[in-house]
């Protein structure tokens, strides 16, 4: 009897420690499920803070917000100033000057603006802007030969015979690059938007489009001011030497497919992006400097605004920039690279390494392994 009674009791006993382990878990799920919730919100919230505070600069979207809607006055302003001719609204003729300089000012600062993003903005995005940069400039420009044309130039003979007859002492000798380089006795290259004119590689194909270097094998090559500028591009170069001596900051490097080739750059306000460097030397002043399949004891002598990337890439070394020739300072301060360096050359990042020890794929070169940097092919005298 006591047996049945105890299995009698044991019944309801089990019963009532399943519903209190039932109840247990119900509140443990609800716990964490308001433990989730809070979780997500803080992440939330936090999120929101970080976008807040994010640069515009940094952030695509802010970015590209930002540029249309500045584009779009600019666009705004043109068509105000068209639509106000011949009306009481039509400002005169020295107000309407000093306002289409202003738009040109903007419009200037908003191609810098482009270059200074290109590092972090898509590759499409980059051009888009690029593209629609350049329209605005034909637009504003097209504005002011229409709304004020220029007086026609005429030649006075007094003037002219006059010049014609100052002494030879008294003229002044040309010290910009692009001077220099009309005497130096190689070949340089020259460059157009619509083509690859000056390179020895195929023409015509779109993706060899634009200012460049391309196909060489075996040559030294000089780009003078008037070609370095705007986004510029080196491929498929061999045992080259390639100088960009550009007097304005270009907006950015493209750099593919190079072997034992030595680069000497100027300042770029933009960013340079390397794909593919076998054995060869680069010497570049860029807001920002990335790099992919770079190897063989390929070296960077670089300055830039942040550290140096690094990916799929090994056996490369990193020294500070010392490339110079006429004009680079003030390049050099167009870019925003005035004042001391301050030594992120140093600081590279690789992205194929994750582990918490140093890489092995890049070191910093000693200072009796570094190369002086090469100045520009000597100067026939005669």
């Amino acid at each position: 009897r006591v047996k049945a009674m105890d299995a009698e009791v044991s019944v309801p006993n089990d019963g009532g420690d399943q519903a209190k382990m039932e109840a247990k878990r119900v509140q443990m799920m609800d716990r964490l499920a308001a433990i989730e919730e809070a979780r997500k919100a803080d992440a939330d919230a936090r999120r929101a803070e970080l976008d807040a505070a994010a640069d515009p600069r940094e952030n695509i979207r802010s970015f590209l917000a930002g540029f249309e809607e500045r584009k779009a006055r600019v666009e705004g302003e043109v068509n105000s100033h068209r639509s106000a001719v011949g009306t009481p609204d039509a400002k005169p003729a020295d107000d309407l000057r000093a306002a289409l300089d202003a738009l040109q000012a903007d419009v200037i600062a908003i191609e810098r603006s482009v270059a200074e993003a290109s590092y972090f903005l898509p590759a499409y995005d980059s051009r888009a802007c690029t593209a629609a940069v350049d329209h605005l400039k034909k637009t504003v420009a097209g504005a002011t030969a229409e709304l004020l044309p220029r007086k026609k130039f005429t030649f006075s003979k007094k003037k002219k015979e006059a010049t014609a007859s100052k002494p030879d002492g008294e003229k002044k000798e040309a010290d910009d690059v692009a001077a220099q380089l009309a005497r130096v006795d190689i070949r340089t290259t020259t460059t157009t938007t619509s083509g690859t004119r000056g390179t020895s590689g195929p023409k015509g194909s779109k993706e060899d489009e634009g200012p460049g270097v391309r196909n060489r094998t075996g040559e030294t090559v000089v780009v003078d001011a008037s070609s370095a500028v705007g986004d510029f591009e080196l491929k498929r170069l061999v045992d080259c030497t390639v100088y960009l001596c550009n007097l304005e900051p270009l907006r950015a490097v493209r750099a593919y497919d190079l072997r034992n080739t030595r680069v000497y750059a100027g300042p770029v306000a933009g960013s340079v992006l390397l794909h593919g460097a076998d054995a060869c030397e680069f010497h570049l002043c860029a807001r920002q400097v990335r790099i992919h399949d770079a190897t063989n004891g390929t070296s960077f002598y670089v300055r830039t605004a942040s550290g140096p990337i690094i990916e799929h890439s090994s056996d490369v070394r990193f020294a500070p920039y010392a490339f110079g020739y006429p004009g680079i300072d003030e390049a050099m301060e167009k870019a925003g690279f005035g004042g001391a360096d301050p030594g992120k050359w140093r600081e590279v990042e690789d992205f194929g390494w994750i582990k918490q020890v140093a890489s092995p794929n890049w070191r910093i070169l000693a200072e009796s392994e570094r190369v002086p940097p090469s100045k520009l092919p000597s100067i026939d005298a005669t």
